[in-house]
């Protein structure tokens, strides 16, 4: 099993020496990876991970190269430091206290601001307001809005130039399952299916295999990745394919629409309306009485949600700035045998990854405390929520 799960967010040009995904995706390169991150900078040299690996030396040459070649490591007379963000086991049982009390404090600020931000939700009658705040605060505003408003504020950095004109962020975590488990049971992720006029979101943990739009058809597209032997055949038929299922999706869209203006009654439709019901009501959101009535079970946000988030988002962010702020620089300063700092990786690129984890965490205390509504939760799909958006 390879030490270090990467992941790389942003721009990463085609597949050739200076893709983050060809050079980290090469044999041996997590190992080694691990290897330099579990030691102090400087302090692993070249014979050390060839006799620990019994590794080719030209190989290991090549890969130094490549990865210095992307700029994933800096090397000093064949020792090496990592250059981007990386999270071992023993860095997030260190930081779990951390993060708990920073969680629990902006939580707290956050229900302190209940009358100012429930006041803003005057047009969502159709859902609780707990429901429309899970959408908006924990997916809408900390997943989205907030990255950018401490991108501003210089406390995370969102995009990164990189060797071969590309802009990415590479992370790494160790490939534990403690450390998975930890991660995936967190809520701080977001799904979005995307049509030509609507979105079809759900927003929750990564702790199963959720039944909602965006899994459906990736797991659709890697199925048919393999269903002949012909692998440039199923990439065509796939790439074609992909193309209906998105209009499939924009005329289940335009009858959510419908149904929402009243045009409820499952009778009045024909055949192919009635296919794409019963597609909407298996994946959750619609249903079908035994009178043949159609009810919607998930809030709809028209083109006038965006200015709702951004008026709550100013209510939010500029109340937590500070403790935000102020978690960062502590971490800085007091967490020195943190993987990432020990190696002097930017600040900004650690706070990026590590704010995932922060509001993670305070989703979990508003969904406790009963500030936003529980997610739906099943030991196959995880937890989760699903929402519909109109662009």
């Amino acid at each position: 099993m390879e030490k270090i799960k990467f992941y790389v967010f942003g721009e990463v040009g085609e597949y050739d020496e200076y893709n983050p995904y060809n050079i980290l995706s090469k044999e041996n390169v997590a190992e080694i990876i691990y290897l330099i991150a579990i030691n102090e900078p400087y302090s692993l040299d070249k014979s050390i991970i060839k006799n620990k690996l019994n590794i080719d030396s030209n190989e290991l040459s090549n890969i130094i190269h490549s990865l210095n070649l992307i700029n994933a490591i800096d090397t000093e007379n064949d020792t090496y430091k990592l250059n981007f963000p990386i999270f071992l086991e023993k860095d997030i049982e260190a930081l779990d206290l951390k993060l708990n009390e920073v969680g629990m404090e902006i939580c707290s600020k956050i229900v302190r601001l209940k009358d100012s931000i429930v006041s803003k939700l005057n047009e969502y009658e159709s859902f609780d307001y707990k429901r429309s705040l899970y959408h908006i605060i924990c997916d809408n505003i900390f997943d989205g809005i907030a990255m950018n408003f401490f991108a501003d504020r210089n406390v995370f950095s969102i995009s990164k130039e990189q060797p071969g004109d590309r802009n990415y962020i590479i992370v790494g975590y160790e490939n534990t399952h403690k450390l998975e488990s930890y991660s995936n049971n967190l809520l701080c992720s977001s799904n979005n299916y995307r049509t030509k006029d609507f979105i079809f979101n759900s927003f929750g943990d990564c702790n199963g295999d959720r039944k909602d739009v965006y899994r459906f058809f990736r797991q659709v597209d890697k199925t048919n990745n393999g269903i002949s032997k012909f692998e440039n055949l199923n990439s065509s038929y796939n790439r074609l394919n992909e193309h209906m299922n998105r209009s499939i999706m924009n005329d289940c869209g335009n009858l959510i629409i419908k149904v929402s203006k009243g045009f409820n009654d499952y009778r009045n439709y024909e055949e192919y309306d009635r296919e794409l019901f019963e597609f909407l009501k298996n994946i959750n959101y619609i249903n079908i009485d035994d009178k043949y009535k159609i009810s919607i079970k998930v809030p709809i946000f028209d083109k006038n949600h965006k200015t709702v988030v951004n008026e709550i988002s100013e209510i939010i962010l500029p109340n937590i700035e500070d403790i935000v702020k102020c978690f960062f620089s502590n971490i800085e300063l007091n967490s020195k045998d943190i993987t990432s700092i020990k190696h002097k990786v930017d600040i900004k690129e650690i706070s990026n990854e590590l704010w995932h984890q922060v509001f993670g965490v305070t989703n979990e205390h508003l969904v406790k405390c009963g500030f936003v509504e529980e997610p739906y939760s099943n030991l196959i799909e995880g937890r989760y929520l699903q929402s519909f958006y109109i662009k």
